[in-house]
């Protein structure tokens, strides 16, 4: 697919400290809940407020969504934000399910997927030779204006799905992607990924 012949379509990329968002956040809001005559209820309900409207293409890799986060809202990042985890995954609508699992009011439902993670590394980080991503001593590197640096690309993205793909998890215009940035242990080593359990 070309980028340069192929038109972008609009993601939002939701975000949030330490932990994903919970599936009811994404939760259609029941008919009738707004006041007669509210136009600024969304019919989809009122989604989480922190999130990024980009555009975008299928070949989208989990390694530009990480960056395009981090450039654009660098105070996301902890002060030393090497070893910093990126965990991505899917929020989707469950049309399988949509006839037998339908919520109040007759609304649907949504899902999640893991999609994975990306973890924050220092420039020339070799992915290759990476356990996991825990390298207590790389985690020290870098003292104030860390986070300008990674918005000026003096980092970069590493692990093992940083080169997955929005089609390789059957993205479909509308779904939404969710990201969680966890921060690196006490010790600098880097944390797991949260729990997609909710």
């Amino acid at each position: 697919m070309s980028r340069q012949t192929t038109t972008p379509f609009h993601l939002k990329l939701f975000y949030r400290q330490s932990t994903y968002h919970p599936l009811s956040d994404f939760a259609p809001a029941p008919a009738g809940s707004a006041p007669p005559g509210d136009r600024t209820t969304s019919p989809r309900g009122s989604l989480p407020a922190h999130h990024l409207q980009i555009y975008t293409w299928p070949t989208c890799s989990l390694r530009e969504l990480a960056h395009l986060l981090t450039s654009t809202l660098p105070h996301l990042l902890p002060e030393v934000p090497i070893g910093t985890r990126l965990s991505f995954r899917l929020i989707y609508p469950d049309t399988k399910g949509a006839a037998m699992n339908l919520g109040d009011h007759g609304r649907g439902r949504y899902l999640a997927k893991e999609m994975g993670s990306v973890v924050i590394a220092p420039r020339g980080y070799d992915d290759e030779s990476q356990d996991n991503g825990d390298h207590p001593e790389e985690k020290r590197e870098g003292e104030g204006g860390s986070r300008a640096r990674a918005a000026a690309g003096a980092f970069r993205m590493s692990g093992a799905d940083a080169e997955k793909t929005l089609q390789d998890f059957r993205f479909v215009i509308g779904d939404y992607v969710d990201c969680a940035i966890v921060p690196p242990l006490e010790d600098g080593s880097v944390a797991p990924p949260p729990p997609s359990n909710y």
